[in-house]
């Protein structure tokens, strides 16, 4: 269920968790080159300079023999001594050091002890440690979200996540990740985590307490009366069958309003469904006014006091004024205190025209998703919640009268990003 979506979310956290961990690098403005800091004092050396050897004139002749002569002559003068120098009266000549006194000294302890680090040096000393730590951390920055969102934005549209969604979802990133630390070697954890609560946000329409609703009605003596709306082929019929059995279950005794007088065998697919339940079901002709047939199984169950009606309308296309309008008629004659409008979930992005039209025509309560089971993408979903503000009652997840699930906001985005 829903795999296509699970790794397109999956995939995402990796990128952005990658970012996180990665250190930022600066990189030097465009034109300019770096130069390598001279040290102060110091002569960078130049090219090497080729010295050509200076040439000495050759000697004439009888003068070689001159020279030699010239040489023995100042070796046989008498090397004079340097006279002692005076020293400045009043000034104390200072004694040598032997060898053992240097040894001596040597091996005495320091002069001056190492000084104890005092509590003001600690101090300053754990904050220098506590900026290394944080030189570690890295803060992402809208650009990182823009730069994520750019290149998985098309993958979530492939999902069937309406535009609406993903620049949703973008913002609730940016509010929960931009400047906030993100520690290296944890900053999966804090994606998922920001992920998690920003999907959550969008799904999370609040709950509908169908259990608490049927009790409430049943203590002012009058049934609750739910009215299931949707396009055509939607899986109304089959959704209907599945909350009856899934309230039959919860010891609730429903009945069956057959307001499909338009479809071809129509009311006969509800009486079969009826039958394999053992739940009645309120029918007229083929062609009759729908809103009579709910009032007529509304007043049926009061009667007989049941505690639900759960009525079957024609599908419809959300384009035709017409039967919207006969839509129309039926909630407000009856006034039904669940209208539920049932969505199939493989419909892709039309879901959300869908869901905004119906909502618009009969202000719709709630939503059920159907054929789950088989769809890989599962943006639809969030694209419909997102659209209409209005929370999730069940899933279609198969097709017996057990496969039928109550929404949990929190486990399907739990189940997206596992």
């Amino acid at each position: 269920m829903f795999d296509s979506l699970k790794k397109k979310l999956r995939e995402g956290v990796a990128r952005l968790s990658n970012k996180a961990e990665t250190p930022a690098v600066e990189k030097p403005a465009e034109g300019k080159v770096e130069e390598r800091p001279k040290r102060p004092g110091v002569a960078r050396p130049g090219p090497a300079r080729r010295v050509r050897p200076k040439r000495l004139p050759k000697a004439k002749p009888g003068e070689e023999k001159r020279e030699n002569i010239e040489k023995e002559e100042i070796a046989e003068e008498p090397v004079t001594e340097k006279p002692p120098e005076r020293k400045p009266e009043g000034v104390e000549e200072k004694p040598e050091i032997e060898e053992s006194e240097v040894e001596e000294f040597k091996a005495e302890e320091p002069l001056f002890e190492k000084p104890k680090e005092e509590p003001e040096k600690r101090s300053r000393l754990a904050s220098l440690r506590g900026i290394r730590e944080r030189v570690s951390a890295r803060e992402l920055t809208e650009r990182d979200i823009d730069d994520f969102f750019g290149d998985g934005e098309v993958e979530l549209l492939q999902s069937d996540v309406a535009l609406g969604v993903v620049d949703s979802l973008k913002e609730k990133l940016k509010e929960r990740l931009v400047s906030s630390e993100v520690r290296r070697g944890r900053a999966s954890e804090a994606v998922e985590k920001a992920f998690e609560e920003s999907l959550l946000e969008i799904v999370d329409q609040g709950s509908i307490d169908l259990e608490g609703l049927i009790k409430k009605s049943r203590k002012e003596g009058r049934p609750l009366l739910m009215v299931f709306l949707g396009f055509n082929g939607s899986g109304k019929t089959t959704s209907i069958a599945k909350c009856a059995s899934y309230l039959k279950g919860k010891g609730f005794r429903p009945v069956l309003a057959a307001a499909d007088t338009f479809r071809a065998a129509s009311i006969e697919q509800l009486e079969v469904h009826g039958e394999r339940l053992g739940i009645k079901v309120i029918k007229h002709q083929y062609g009759s006014d729908s809103a009579a047939v709910v009032f007529d199984a509304v007043k049926y169950a009061g009667k007989n006091r049941l505690d639900v009606v759960l009525a079957d309308t024609a599908g419809r296309a959300h384009t035709d004024r017409n039967l919207m309008d006969e839509l129309s008629k039926v909630v407000r004659v009856n006034k039904p205190e669940l209208k539920v409008l049932v969505v199939d979930s493989l419909t892709g992005s039309d879901a959300v025209e869908q869901a905004r039209k119906f909502h618009e025509a009969v202000d719709v309560d709630c939503v059920v998703m159907t054929k789950t089971d088989v769809n890989p993408r599962g943006g639809s979903i969030l694209s419909v919640v997102h659209t209409i503000r209005k929370p999730i009652l069940f899933l279609g997840t198969g097709q017996e009268y057990s496969s039928v699930e109550m929404f949990s906001p929190r486990k399907f985005v739990k189940q997206l990003l596992e």
